[in-house]
């Protein structure tokens, strides 16, 4: 045995591979248990930064249209109108300006209150969806009625086509590009990529099907409409799925043609459009600037395609005669440094992208599963090293203890990237933070005062819609004041509608606040605080503010 050989065996003495399974299998299944509970609450991938009337309005006159001001581009699909009766109206006339869209209402809309329930894809394919109130003249009597269908059953079959998508991609698919590095591919390995492939196909139109769903709010009771079908193909995960299936067709055609110049040119056009599908959707496709996105996650989804699809193949041919497996197998370990270095580059750009320097973003649910899936990937990595500078030698010469813990790895390198490839469909329902990521509003401060009593009242944001209210009081010295009770009363100074009046709530720390009182109209607000310093003395501090549209 060569002195390489003996070397690796010496390494291998200490090496479990018993435990490497089971401890690969148990972060599998910890994945997996991460995807399902994500799916579970999905979650809007852009943010509406505002709306016109605000939220809550009340308007002496009915508004000609709502409009919706959101983070990024946007495209709406449905919107209907709960009249006060609780009746609801169907609306159809919508415009869109950049990340503005404009829902037109009907000409006689009568006073009372009203419910305008939206729904909206965003520019990275995701939907987003809403309820906004405002009031013409006096309020209606009684709550409005809640709309919307139920979609139960739709993220999780969505989660489960996508995660077939990927695996007929990158098994599939990539188990064809391994003709590049073989003249012949084991049987079972073949057949392992044509079945897979075939799953791809199979959850190529399941996929089109439930965007239509999710885009459009419904359930799966709506798989057979005609919209829901136009909905899905439209979306930018149209594309992706069209790329998708030719780049299924391209590996087939690579893994059954006889010339290996012919399976070497459909194997890199099959790579190839596995790169430009899953490049045409989702978070980097809207994030800027897409040069750089784009072409990063398309070296990141290529690189690791050409490395998943030469796995099982391997496994294979390690069983077979030394003589057939050692030449692709020397190939690979020779080619799988030059895979790595972009795949993580292009790993690092991505993850800088959608979640900025290291903070608070890292925490979020996106982070969450970056996180999950960087721990997979370090112990992948692990096992690609071993496999690559301990092992290849011996198994090379045909050193059995060495095939045996190689095709161990590799075994454990496939389950890993299985739970990376759930990981990654679990993003689908988790916007990255850069998504979420809006002007965050000012707060505005005023001081009011009658010469004894100082209030400091903090609004957040001082503009139209919801707002909450932080106050100080203090006495002339600075000294904490700790009333009995605190009442803050706004009115218009045009006096259009009647004084907003709330009680504000005591803090563990002396101050007082005030949440999510909705001021409907923007302008300058006559501003009164009442303080009830005891049984016997309340105190009234006014002012004057100015908020906002």
């Amino acid at each position: 045995m060569s002195a390489v050989a003996m070397g690796a065996g010496e390494n291998l003495r200490v090496l479990s591979p018993g435990r490497l399974v089971a401890t690969t299998l148990l972060a599998a299944v910890v994945a997996l248990v991460i995807c399902l509970a994500i799916c579970q609450t999905a979650h809007a991938h852009a943010t509406l930064t505002g709306t016109v009337p605000a939220d809550g309005a009340v308007l002496q006159a009915p508004p000609d249209a709502v409009i919706l001001s959101f983070n990024e581009a946007a495209t709406p699909i449905v919107a209907s109108l709960v009249l006060p009766g609780g009746n609801i109206s169907e609306l159809q006339q919508f415009s869109t300006s950049g990340a503005t869209i404009s829902i037109a209402l009907p000409d006689d809309l009568a006073n009372g209150s009203y419910a305008l329930s939206w729904r909206a894809v965003s520019e990275d394919g995701h939907p987003i969806s809403g309820t906004t109130f405002f009031v013409v003249g006096a309020p209606s009597q009684g709550a409005a009625p809640e709309i919307g269908a139920s979609q139960t059953g739709v993220a999780e079959s969505l989660w489960i086509a996508r995660l077939l998508l990927f695996i007929g991609l990158f098994f599939g698919v990539g188990g064809a590009v391994f003709r590049l590095l073989a003249d012949e591919i084991p049987s079972k390995a073949a057949s392992a990529s044509h079945w897979t492939m075939l799953a791809g196909f199979a959850a190529a139109p399941a996929i089109l099907c439930l965007q239509g769903l999710d885009l459009s709010g419904a359930g799966l009771s709506a798989a057979l409409d005609a919209r829901t079908w136009s909905l899905g193909l439209n979306s930018p995960y149209g594309a992706t799925v069209l790329l998708a299936v030719f780049s299924l067709v391209c590996g087939l055609a690579a893994l059954h043609v006889r010339k290996n110049w012919q399976a070497s040119l459909a194997g890199g056009l099959a790579l190839l459009g596995i790169g430009f599908s899953i490049s045409a959707s989702g978070h980097a496709s809207a994030a800027d600037p897409q040069w750089v996105t784009r072409s990063a996650l398309f070296v990141h989804v290529t690189t690791i395609a050409w490395w998943v699809g030469a796995l099982f193949p391997l496994v294979l041919l390690l069983r077979q005669d030394r003589r057939t497996a050692a030449p692709p197998l020397i190939r690979f370990s020779r080619a799988i440094p030059f895979a790595i270095v972009p795949l993580v580059a292009s790993g690092v750009i991505l993850a800088i992208v959608q979640l900025g320097p290291p903070g608070p973003a890292w925490w979020s649910a996106y982070g969450q599963i970056l996180a999950a899936k960087l721990s997979l990937l370090v112990v992948l990595f692990g096992i690609a090293s071993w496999n690559r500078w301990v092992l290849t030698a011996p198994a090379a010469t045909g050193e059995v203890r060495a095939l045996q813990h190689m095709r161990r790895g590799i075994f454990a390198e496939i389950v890993i990237i299985l739970a990376v490839l759930g990981l990654v469909s679990a993003w689908r329902f988790t916007p990255p933070p850069r998504a979420l990521a809006v002007d965050a509003p000012s707060a505005t401060e005023i001081m009011l005062t009658d010469g004894t009593l100082h209030a400091m009242l903090t609004l957040l944001p001082a503009r139209v819609g919801s707002v909450d209210v932080a106050i100080s009081i203090r006495t002339g010295e600075g000294e904490l004041v700790t009333p009995k009770s605190v009442k803050l009363s706004l009115e218009p100074g045009a006096g259009q509608i009647a004084p907003l009046t709330q009680m504000a709530e005591p803090l563990e720390d002396g101050n007082w606040h005030i949440e999510d009182i909705t001021i409907p109209l923007a302008g300058s607000w006559l501003t009164q605080l009442e303080v009830r310093v005891s049984d016997f003395q309340l105190v009234k501090l006014n002012g004057e503010i100015d908020i906002a549209p």
